[in-house]
């Protein structure tokens, strides 16, 4: 089985746990949590584009959605 199959699975389910970060810091009330959600999703992306720049992975993904 490919390394690149299980690392775009990878990056798919980090992307998730981003978008989700931000939407639940969008939907609190408490700016405490919501600062902490945003600081999860912006580490969670430095991560990603980490990843992303290994030079083992090959194509380069989708970029995720434009804000």
């Amino acid at each position: 089985m490919g390394h690149g199959m299980e690392q775009a699975e990878l990056l798919r389910r980090m992307w998730g746990r981003v978008e989700l970060c931000r939407r639940l810091a969008m939907t609190t009330t408490d700016p405490h949590t919501a600062d902490a959600l945003i600081e999860m999703a912006n580490e969670g992306e430095a991560d990603i584009r980490r990843l992303m720049a290994e030079p083992d992975h090959h194509p380069p993904m989708a970029s995720p959605p434009a804000r």
